[in-house]
């Protein structure tokens, strides 16, 4: 198959279908509908969002060396990745498939009121009672016929088709600029006055209306675009062929516009059997009607055939990447040895658009038709939007677009959506979404491709940055943790992570770093999903923990919390100090034995300078364990063990206003004073509790709330007299939280 040009392959087809039944039926309605001015506004406005969709497609096929067969859906795969660009794909090969019967309708609606008119056509209709509709839908048929057997005919054939097409199309378009030299005249007076028409003779169709009315006529870049995969040099011809049908229809529709503006107000009032078209208003001029009707049929059979060009292209390549099931792998093929034309998509493409035609009132389908182009170009120019603000350095397109054109692309098609019927709007999109879903899982394996990942990364990056101009207070303070196990202790780790998981992923960040002996072989070492693995001597495991906890995070971060194990390789007296003296809160870990069902969590208080921070950290697992298990019904526990010569109403008191001013939902458990030890009187209480949390024993250096000393041997015999008890986390707090904020 020879490649197509910038002129033949994308301008010819796009202008075709930019100019057709609109320009000759339905714009001089328009004109006398709101105006000469009115309808000027909506062809600029109109034409603005087609001209956006043009950089978009510039930015997308610029910025790929090879585009290949299937027109914006090829595009938008490179963008989007398989999953969303094949929804979309599937979505616009429907859109112009059925598109074609709109466009033979259009044919056959000015035809049949000339054929009908001939003797024979007339007897027959007589004889056997054919009804004005099913005329027009025979006609429709005969030129979809006709149509497919030109693209079936091959595209050389087909794009020197066009071509005469154009000729006559242009005389037509000539023909109604020239008009008024003419100074044609109907029902025996000039057609054309002196003055324009500067305000509405239908005041019932308002301005939207009209430019809902007109939008679908500039939609036609797509027959054009749809041509990717015959083009010798698409990357530019794409871009440059649209941008050319863009500037030349719109000076055109502008033109006529104003050509209309000057004819007799009472030719562009509707009346009863009479609607303002060209072939109304010329009809009492012979010569000018019989070009403007030649150009009104041949504009709307190149759209018809454009179609069939593009929708079994679309098709083609939708096959070739293995986006539809292998039983619709057919569609790809030719019947014709060693072709390469999608000659059986194109068979496909009729039996598709043949119940459009034979439905009766077409009117919703085309609505549903339009919409789903609109989405198609919504998507379009989403992409590139997305393209440019992810940064990506892929991302190289030789067009000079911009961001913010693409985005107005974006919200004027969905203006318009809405404009048309935003309920049907809202189910072509959630049709697409559900077809990307099914995409998604059964033939892109749950893996987003394309743009997605250097659009995350770019919002997180950009929100990142300016974290750092945030003051962290109390109020938007949440854990930013850093969690550190050792390899050689498997079951540890495990649990680590999932505490972590449960404290940092609710509404925080955690970062699991699994420390690793050199002795040890990093190969047999099994790291969860998303930890670091750090190499360091035994010896030096602590300066890793702090050199770690003390570094920034790529975003900014910087470690608040620090969750480490109980280990001997670890100097825990000086960790914790100098983890405390970067105000950086310390949680050491001792797991244990939970019973099956038990999902309360148990709080030790001694005063809010560990206590809040643990009462916090109850109320985040809490609200984890939630997430996890649908049926969750644990609660949080605040014990409080009373002193001698404390008031045991006051102390409730005090408790209950603390938790009902912090809004933890827990309940109040005050014990009576004793001289058991304290592990015992946690033994008695929290055996069947799913979490204990207790502040860390230690006291404050030299009155300085950030230095902290821990006897360390001490500690360790405190800690293995909880053998046999439920998990603990040993908490200490660099500074005091605010619950009520």
């Amino acid at each position: 198959m020879k490649k197509l040009g910038t002129f033949a392959g994308v301008f010819v087809p796009s202008f075709e279908a930019i100019l057709g039944a609109v320009l000759f039926l339905i714009l001089p309605l328009l004109v006398g509908a709101v105006g000469l001015w009115n309808v000027i506004i909506i062809v600029v406005l109109a034409n603005t969002a087609t001209l956006a969709t043009a950089f978009s497609i510039a930015d997308s096929s610029s910025n790929v060396q090879k585009v290949g067969a299937g027109g914006m859906y090829a595009l938008s795969r490179h963008s989007l990745g398989m999953a969303f660009g094949g929804s979309i794909g599937i979505q616009l090969f429907i859109a112009q498939a059925a598109s074609i019967g709109f466009y033979a309708v259009g044919f056959a609606q000015p035809l049949q009121q000339f054929l009908v008119r001939l003797p024979l056509v007339a007897s027959a209709v007589e004889t056997y009672g054919i009804s004005v509709l099913v005329q027009q839908q025979i006609i429709a048929t005969g030129i979809g016929f006709i149509a497919m057997i030109a693209a079936l005919a091959g595209a050389d054939f087909a794009s020197k088709l066009q071509s005469a097409i154009f000729v006559i199309l242009v005389a037509s378009v000539a023909l109604v600029l020239l008009s008024p030299v003419f100074n044609p005249q109907n029902s025996g007076e000039p057609i054309f006055t002196a003055t324009p028409l500067g305000r509405s003779l239908v005041p019932s169709i308002g301005f939207w209306a009209a430019f809902a009315t007109f939008f679908p006529a500039v939609t036609g870049i797509d027959a054009g675009v749809g041509m990717s995969g015959s083009l010798k040099t698409p990357g530019k011809s794409l871009a440059r062929g649209t941008f050319l049908a863009i500037a030349v229809t719109f000076v055109v529709y502008v033109a006529t516009s104003a050509v209309f503006g000057f004819i007799r107000h009472d030719l562009l009032t509707p009346a009863p059997g009479y609607i303002p078209s060209t072939i109304n208003i010329f009809m009492e001029e012979p010569i000018i009607l019989t070009v403007l009707l030649t150009g009104i049929l041949f504009a709307t059979g190149s759209s018809a055939l454009s179609y069939f060009l593009t929708a079994p292209r679309t098709a083609q390549a939708l096959v070739r990447d293995r986006v539809l099931p292998r039983s619709l792998r057919f569609l790809g093929m030719d019947f014709v040895r060693q072709g390469r034309e999608p000659r059986v998509a194109t068979v496909v493409t009729f039996l598709i658009f043949l119940p459009v035609i034979w439905a009766g009132d077409i009117a919703i389908a085309s609505l549903i038709v339009g919409i789903c182009f609109l989405v198609v170009y919504a998507w379009m120019n989403m992409a590139a939007f997305f393209e440019r603000i992810s940064g990506n350095p892929s991302f190289r397109p030789t067009s000079k677009g911009h961001w913010i054109i693409s985005l107005y692309g974006f919200l004027v098609c969905i203006m318009v959506i809405v404009l048309f019927d935003y309920r049907i709007g809202i189910g072509v999109i959630g049709v697409q979404l559900i077809m990307f879903y099914l995409l998604l899982k059964y033939r892109a394996g749950n893996m987003l491709e394309g743009v997605w990942w250097g659009l995350l990364f770019s919002s997180l990056s950009w929100g990142m940055k300016r974290l750092g101009h945030i003051v962290q207070g109390t109020k938007n303070w949440r854990p930013i943790m850093g969690v550190f196990g050792f390899a050689d202790r498997n079951e540890e780790v495990e649990r680590l992570h999932t505490m972590a998981r449960r404290i940092g992923e609710y509404r925080g960040f955690v970062a699991v770093n699994i420390m690793c002996p050199r002795k040890l072989d990093p190969e047999t070492v099994t790291v969860p999903p998303g930890a670091r693995l750090i190499r360091s001597s035994e010896d030096r495991f602590g300066t890793a923990i702090r050199t770690i906890a003390q570094a920034a995070s790529p975003g900014g971060f910087k470690f608040n919390t620090v969750v480490v194990p109980m280990d001997t390789r670890l100097n825990l007296t000086d960790l914790i100090r100098d983890l405390m003296e970067d105000r950086v809160n310390v949680i050491l870990s001792r797991h244990g034995k939970v019973e099956i069902g038990a999902n309360r969590i148990d709080v030790y208080w001694k005063g809010k300078e560990n206590g809040n921070l643990m009462a916090l950290l109850a109320y985040i697992v809490s609200q984890s364990w939630r997430r996890e298990q649908k049926s969750y019904s644990g609660s949080i526990r605040i014990i409080r063990k009373l002193r001698e010569d404390e008031d045991r109403q006051i102390a409730r008191e005090e408790m209950e206003a603390l938790m009902n001013g912090a809004r933890l939902g827990g309940e109040v458990l005050l014990l009576e004073p004793g001289t058991e030890p304290f592990p015992q009187t946690v033994a008695q209480t929290s055996a069947d509790a799913a979490l204990v949390l207790l502040g860390m024993p230690g006291k404050p250096m030299h009155q300085l709330a950030q230095a902290f000393e821990l006897d360390e041997l001490f500690f360790t015999r405190q800690v293995q007299q909880y053998e046999g008890m439920p998990p603990m986390l040993f908490v200490k707090a660099a500074g005091v939280f605010d619950l009520f904020a």
